[in-house]
């Protein structure tokens, strides 16, 4: 009112000098702005719809990036998942869990979905351990990357899906893929002896 915020509605504004007075209101659909005169001794009162102009969107999406799979809540109800190439969703202010139960993933996000428009969240997924162990020894590769030679602890890698390569000069090559979680650390071992 004035210039001043005042707070949320519905609201009561004490204090005011009588004369007039311009007052704004603002969601996520846009702003009203109404004039008032205020009477010494009385009460003014004001209703204002905000709703949308006519035409105008209401609705927004949300697209999620993610390297695995994840499910989208809010308020405990599911919106959809990553597979989805966007949800739709009412405009304004979202607070979201993103979800992967399997890899042990919770994240919490707030987004802002204006009209008709895509709001995009972009997931970096958190790094766990993961140990490798090859009998007698061999050389290891995580996502064709070279980590080293067996016994590797401590390999620090994005949760999800991972494919091992172990090699040995004389005992050939074994691949594992293995799933990294957040719940332990990642063990992958192999017997390069064994055909």
């Amino acid at each position: 009112m004035d210039g001043r915020v005042l707070g949320k509605s519905p609201l009561t504004a004490e204090g005011l000098s009588p004369g007039p007075h311009t007052v704004v209101l603002e969601n996520e659909l846009g702003q009203v702005t109404q004039r008032v005169t205020i009477e010494a001794g009385t009460t003014a009162s004001l209703v204002v719809p905000m709703t949308a102009p006519r035409g105008a969107p209401v609705s927004g999406w949300i697209a999620v990036n993610a390297p695995v799979d994840v499910q989208l809540f809010e308020n405990e109800r599911l919106l959809g998942s990553s597979q989805t190439d966007r949800i739709m969703v009412s405009v304004g202010r979202h607070e979201l869990e993103i979800v992967n139960e399997a890899l042990g993933y919770r994240a919490t996000r707030t987004v802002n979905v204006t009209p008709g428009q895509v709001s995009a969240i972009k997931l970096d997924l958190p790094k766990a351990p993961m140990a490798l162990n090859a009998v007698p020894w061999a050389e290891a590769w995580v996502d064709g990357e070279r980590v080293g030679e067996t016994p590797i602890g401590g390999v620090s890698v994005s949760i999800g899906p991972h494919e091992v390569v172990f090699r040995h000069p004389e005992l050939g090559e074994r691949r594992v893929v293995t799933t990294v979680t957040l719940a332990a650390p990642a063990k992958v071992s192999v017997d390069m002896r064994k055909k």
